[in-house]
């Protein structure tokens, strides 16, 4: 009697339980709770007492459950852990698991490739002062250093991810103009480029997160362009304001597959870099409710940021 009292017991929690329990004897089911039900497809009344390879409907579980032995595989969509014992498989769906862990790499990713930037940049500032500047020059230098500094502090604060950077207001673009010509002067030189500002649009957004989807875009243009000029140009139409940095490259043709992370374009096989500025871009964008997005025009290629109306 006891042990009837024990089954049963074993069976309510079995019932409940989120690893699914399967049953069987001679290749036939005996018993499978709901977790396993659901994580296998299945009906139950379908299944009991019909061979097992009827509710596995696979054939790495069916010679797991021959063999013994534990697996983590991917079934019908899911990712599952399975052990099997003698007369028993058990499976647990990790799927929710595994996507936080592939989030968090990717955030880590992401973060990594935004602190970089600031980092890059005062620590070319540094080595300007190390070689010896006018009074003047110190003291600009000295301003930009701290305005790095700051942002970094704003990132740290702003952590985790998932959260907005910061605070929104509306601001001008103009107003992020000195600032990203004083930081990529040295590229600017470099490649013999100049940039031509066409942004007399103002928009509601973080000025920080803007600042850093442009200076991504920048960076593209002055690594994989041709040199030269760059135009910065805003615009509006129904849907809100734009923002488009331009370059003169060949048009590249397929755009969005490079906004996606670890993915670069034909064109920046000689070019050191991580892949992951457009991704990160395209993620600051949806902070405000708006788009990343590239396109060819007359004069190569533009690569550009939208503001909707909605946002102010």
């Amino acid at each position: 009697m006891e042990a009837i009292v024990g089954l049963k017991a074993l069976e309510r929690a079995w019932e409940q339980a989120r690893e699914g329990v399967v049953l069987h004897a001679e290749e036939r089911v005996t018993y499978l709770n709901p977790e396993a039900a659901r994580l296998l497809e299945v009906a139950r009344e379908r299944v009991l007492g019909r061979p097992l390879m009827l509710a596995l409907r696979d054939h790495r579980l069916e010679r797991l459950c021959r063999e013994g032995g534990q697996a983590r595989l991917e079934l019908r969509g899911r990712y599952l852990w399975a052990k099997a014992v003698p007369g028993a498989l058990l499976l647990l769906d990790q799927t929710a698991e595994l996507q936080r862990l592939e989030a968090l790499e990717e955030s880590s990713r992401v973060l990594a490739h935004e602190f970089r930037t600031p980092v890059a940049g005062m620590l070319s500032l540094i080595e300007a002062l190390q070689q010896g500047l006018t009074k003047e020059q110190e003291q600009e230098v000295l301003g930009l250093i701290l305005q790095e500094a700051q942002r970094l502090r704003r990132l740290v604060e702003d952590l985790p991810l998932n959260r907005l950077p910061g605070q929104e207001r509306t601001f001008a673009f103009e107003e992020l103009r000195p600032r990203l010509e004083r930081f990529l002067a040295p590229q600017l030189a470099e490649r013999s480029a100049w940039i031509t500002w066409k942004i007399p649009h103002t928009v509601r957004a973080n000025p920080d997160a803007v600042y850093q989807a442009l200076l991504n875009l920048l960076d593209n243009a002055l690594k994989y362009g041709p040199g030269g000029e760059v135009i910065v140009e805003s615009g509006q139409d129904e849907q809100g304001v734009w923002l488009e940095v331009r370059d003169f490259g060949t048009p590249l043709g397929d755009y969005e597959p490079l906004f996606q992370p670890g993915k670069r374009g034909y064109h920046a096989a000689s070019v050191r870099g991580s892949g992951l500025g457009l991704a990160l871009v395209r993620r600051l964008a949806a902070g405000w409710s708006g788009q990343a997005y590239g396109k060819a025009w007359e004069g190569g290629n533009a690569f550009g940021l939208r503001f909707p109306y909605d946002r102010g």
